[in-house]
């Protein structure tokens, strides 16, 4: 469910490379349910780029009880990886928002064909247990009864951490959440977590492997090996750097997998650099759970972009060893999945495309993946829920990639699909390993108005409306604006200007579309603000607007107001041509050279509707898409109030919308203060 308040955890005080990880407590409450740098420079030709390594021994793993824990190699044909039905067959699994705050997990059966079925509701709960953004999920076979399970860390407002599990039943559904693990605040950052699952002691149980990213710059694996009731361990260090190595987590993206072949599974690693090289490397699973040093693999130079490959795990091949494949969204728009050859020690070698679809087909964006043998043949498919903007309906389907006996995918196999009752934004697939940190959102900045009673007394005309708005914009962070497009008498100058009236403005007051541009004694053109942070500053046409945008280098998102209608529905078709001349023709002239968007409120209905069919008749139908989201929660008053009422709301609209591969536009009245908030949480 939603967050509605708080700031999501505690800052690290422990700033050692070891963590006070208590065992913490059996009566843990969520919302009351009952608890059960990237190095720079060139190296030589054998370290090439990779971040500097040197060896911290790993702790010596211990049971619950305290006894050493003898590794076991588990057996090469292990069945299905979450199988939530028993049926040898992956199924698939999503934790779903409800946006009345209730959530439930839901179970998307794999038929003989390896196409989906309806989801299946496995497990749910009421309004005001969780908080979906507060969680990491991952899945595997935690208490090694051959059935899939769910466990994810759960963040706390005081900064208190937990681990859950939901053991799998064998139906598709979940038992009782189970709590195996606890820590008081200050100890453990939620943020700062990122969760894979994997067999890493080879024992036949999936544990948790934890990177974590101290603030200080060191980074450290903690491995929270499986007990045979499917809750964990107190986790043990198996895998540390100091900030002088030169790793940042923001740089890389995680899979799990067997790729020596050892029954044990290893960490995979797609490392971007600063300089642009992407290198796979990998960090083989040792005999007690903790990791040995990474082994370099593939590496490019030229040609990839970090931001543009998410990486998938999987024996695609069926010879009983894992690899990693990534899903290149290509900017031609064309899609492919690269897979990499397996040395005898698990490095990825040379690439090869083993799916090509081309540009038109799928966006990367409105995709989930997610890996498994879906029909049961030994090899390891890829799966996606799609969500589809560009039909009648928004539409939501799942579509399955089945692989050949060459390790190459065919499909597109479409399963289940529903056009109502489901958001494709509030589903979160299950998958065992994360999709590492998402891209960095574009951040546009909008002027703060106050939204109480007498409002235009406290305004202080904040917004983005002229050049010096513009260059402070900027330089808090912002890449684009928001900014508001009146219209004068009879349409026939368009203007930036949020309110109806001239209030703000030095001269007599009047309403905008009741004066002239430059006649009259009333006229607008000259006037200058008469107070607040750009007093002075004039009144600009949106030609000299757009200008002033496009030569600050920022996107211009513009709000066209509903006053502008009196002129732009108005009964003369004379005036009406005027004013569409006015809002359209200065877009037409830039749109080649500048990111330009139009849009109106949603209550200007008739005027919303003409502004969509005058705009693509001009060949402008691009400006009336990818528009930013809004990410604010709280209002704006004089003075403002502090930006951390946003917090939650950020958190929530960054885990909704934030994504893998590109950089969603996110609009907000307090650029610089998200800009700040956004460190470390994205890439």
């Amino acid at each position: 469910m939603k967050r509605p308040t708080g700031i999501v955890c505690a800052a690290v005080v422990c700033a050692l490379l070891g963590l006070q990880a208590g065992a913490g407590s059996a009566s843990a409450q969520v919302r009351g349910e009952a608890a059960a740098v990237a190095p720079t420079g060139a190296a030589s030709k054998g370290t090439a780029e990779l971040p500097q390594v040197g060896g911290v021994a790993p702790a010596k793993a211990q049971t619950a009880d305290g006894g050493a824990r003898v590794a076991t190699v588990r057996a090469a044909a292990g069945g299905a990886r979450h199988d939530y039905n028993g049926d040898g067959r992956s199924d698939l699994l999503d934790w779903y928002d409800y946006s009345d705050g209730s959530d439930a997990m839901h179970t998307f059966a794999a038929k003989s064909d390896g196409s989906l079925s309806a989801p299946l509701k496995g497990w749910e709960a009421a309004d005001g247990n969780y908080w979906a953004e507060h969680m990491k999920y991952v899945t595997g076979d935690f208490n090694g009864d051959g059935i899939g399970d769910v466990a994810a860390f759960y963040g706390y407002d005081d900064g208190k951490v937990s681990l859950f599990t939901w053991l799998g039943k064998g139906d598709g559904k979940f038992g009782t959440r189970l709590t195996s693990w606890t820590v008081d605040p200050g100890n453990w950052t939620f943020d700062a977590i990122t969760a894979e699952a994997g067999d890493f002691d080879g024992d036949g149980r999936d544990d948790i492997a934890a990177w974590y990213d101290y603030r200080n710059g060191d980074d450290k694996l903690f491995t929270f090996l499986a007990r045979t009731d499917g809750g964990f361990a107190t986790p043990f260090s198996s895998f540390a750097r100091t900030d002088a190595d030169g790793w940042e987590v923001g740089r890389m993206k995680f899979a799990t997998g067997d790729y020596d072949g050892d029954g044990r599974d290893d960490l995979g690693v797609l490392y971007g650099y600063a300089s642009g090289t992407v290198t796979l490397m990998s960090f083989a699973g040792k005999p007690g759970g903790g990791f040995a040093e990474p082994v370099r693999g593939w590496e490019s130079a030229t040609g990839w972009t970090f931001s543009r490959a998410t990486v998938h795990s999987g024996d695609f091949d069926g010879d009983g060893r894992d690899s990693i494949a990534a899903w290149y969204d290509y900017a031609d728009g064309h899609d492919a999945l690269i897979g990499f050859d397996l040395g005898a020690d698990g490095t990825f070698g040379n690439r090869r495309e083993i799916l090509n679809r081309p540009a038109g087909w799928y966006e990367r964006s409105r995709m989930k993946i997610v890996t498994g043998d879906y029909n049961g043949d030994g090899r390891d498919d890829l799966a996606t829920v799609y969500g589809y903007t560009d039909l009648r309906l928004p539409t939501v389907k799942t579509i399955t990639f089945t692989a050949q006996s060459d390790g190459t995918l065919a499909g597109d196999l479409h399963g289940w699909e529903t056009e109502t009752g489901w958001t494709f934004d509030r589903m979160r697939l299950v998958e065992r390993h994360s999709e590492g940190l998402p891209v960095c959102p574009t951040v546009y900045g909008h002027g703060g108005y106050p939204t109480e009673a007498d409002a235009w007394d406290r305004d202080q005309v904040r917004q983005p409306n002229n050049p010096k708005a513009l260059a402070q914009q900027k330089s808090w962070g912002a890449a684009g604006v928001e900014a508001d497009l009146q219209l004068t008498k009879d349409g026939t100058k368009g203007v930036m200007w949020h309110n109806s009236t001239t209030r703000g403005l030095t001269g007599p007051k009047a309403d905008v579309t009741k004066i002239w541009w430059a006649t009259g004694t009333d006229q607008l053109k000259g006037r200058t603000i008469d107070h607040g942070p750009y007093a002075g500053e004039t009144v600009y046409t949106f030609r000299e607007w757009l200008e002033s945008a496009r030569n600050q280098n920022m996107a211009a998102f513009v709000e066209l107001k509903g006053e502008a209608g009196q002129s732009l529905l108005n009964s003369s078709a004379s005036i009406r041509e005027t004013a569409w001349a006015e809002v359209i023709d200065p877009i037409k002239e830039r749109v080649g050279s500048q990111k330009i968007m139009i849009y109106t409120g949603s209550d200007n209905t008739d005027l919303k509707a003409e502004l969509e069919k005058r705009i693509k008749a001009a060949g402008l139908g691009a400006t009336l898409t990818d528009h930013p989201r809004w990410v604010d929660t709280i209002g704006w008053e004089e003075p403002a109030p502090a930006a951390s009422g946003n917090y939650a709301g950020w958190l929530n609209r960054l885990n909704r919308y934030g994504l893998p591969t590109t950089s969603v536009p996110m609009a907000t009245t307090w650029p610089k203060e998200l800009k700040s908030w956004l460190s470390g949480r994205c890439a």
